[in-house]
């Protein structure tokens, strides 16, 4: 018995002269891990207001590569990630890496899996843990814990203000139209007065000149309306002719007098047969008619001129 108890007590004393060795080589392990990793830049960034309900993501960028190349390492990764509202309550999150740029990552509220009460919901306070041994690819690790607040829109809000601002807009433009039309219809109004024959006696009685001065005053004024809007036809008609004058100048096309064929290369004669029998050759730019034995006599009917060709024939034979 006494040999039992010693040898128990030897391994006691054993133990724990072995325990330091170990704790020390914990901590030349722990030394060796390097807390580098750093969070750069967060989309949205930390206390932003105002985040929109659907789509609810953050982005973030890392100083290093963070993106793991195993699905056992990327879950792992994951775990490292919380998202919480104000309540305590989680939200299920999905973790995006980049293919195209190192070091960035998105975290973003899982709305498939996540039932009613684990939805993210407006006017709500809600807060992304990140752990202090999140891993970047060369086995870093921040060393510390990163937190990233962001509060989402008020949705019952924002839609109040959106239709109170669509009120404003339709109440403005329907002020605008009644103010425009209103001034169209006053307009109107005056021109039709102005156009409306003045009652002398009216005008007379209202400004104490006498009827026949308010008459020629009228008259007179008439009289220059109806000149004036003469000089506009005139002026008008004058323009109008000068432009027909000039399209007619410029489409019309003169020559100095008449020019015969020949001037422009042509080397073809006319046989003229006379009423002795004779043929003449002439050239085409001759402009003498010869007076008796034409071929085409004027004013001859057809029968006649084949009568004369037979009496030919016949005095040739």
């Amino acid at each position: 018995m006494k040999r039992i108890s010693a040898l128990v007590c030897m391994i006691l004393i054993a133990a724990a002269m072995c325990m330091p060795a170990c704790f020390a080589a914990d901590n030349d392990k722990a030394a060796e891990v390097k807390t580098d990793l750093e969070i750069t830049q967060t989309s949205p960034e930390n206390g932003t207001e105002g985040v929109a309900v659907d789509n609810f993501s953050v982005k973030i960028y890392f100083n290093k590569a963070v993106k793991p190349e195993t699905k056992e390492a990327k879950k792992a990764n994951a775990a490292k990630f919380a998202l919480k509202s104000a309540d305590g309550v989680k939200i299920p999150i999905q973790v995006y890496y980049s293919d195209d740029e190192e070091g960035l990552l998105m975290v973003a509220a899982d709305v498939v899996s996540a039932d009613r009460d684990h939805q993210i919901k407006g006017d709500q306070t809600y807060t992304l843990t990140i752990a202090r041994d999140f891993p970047a690819v060369d086995g870093s690790i921040l060393g510390q814990q990163r937190t990233i607040s962001l509060t989402t829109l008020n949705q019952q809000r924002s839609t109040m203000i959106y239709m109170l601002l669509m009120v404003l807009m339709m109440g403005g433009m329907v002020f605008f139209t009644v103010r425009s039309t209103k001034k169209a219809q006053e307009k109107e109004k005056e021109e039709k007065k102005k156009t409306e024959a003045v009652n002398p006696y009216k005008q007379a009685k209202k400004t104490g000149k006498s009827v026949e001065e308010i008459v020629a005053k009228e008259n007179k004024k008439k009289n220059k309306k109806a000149e004036a809007e003469a000089r506009q036809r005139e002026a008008e008609a004058a323009i109008e002719a000068e432009i027909i004058e000039k399209i007619r100048r410029e489409h019309n096309k003169r020559v100095a007098g008449p020019r015969p064929i020949s001037a422009a290369g042509s080397t073809y004669k006319v046989t003229v047969v006379t009423d002795k029998g004779k043929k003449v050759e002439q050239p085409n730019e001759s402009k003498a008619k010869t007076s008796k034995g034409t071929t085409n006599p004027k004013n001859q009917s057809g029968k006649k001129k084949n009568a004369k060709g037979k009496n030919k024939k016949g005095k040739k034979k």
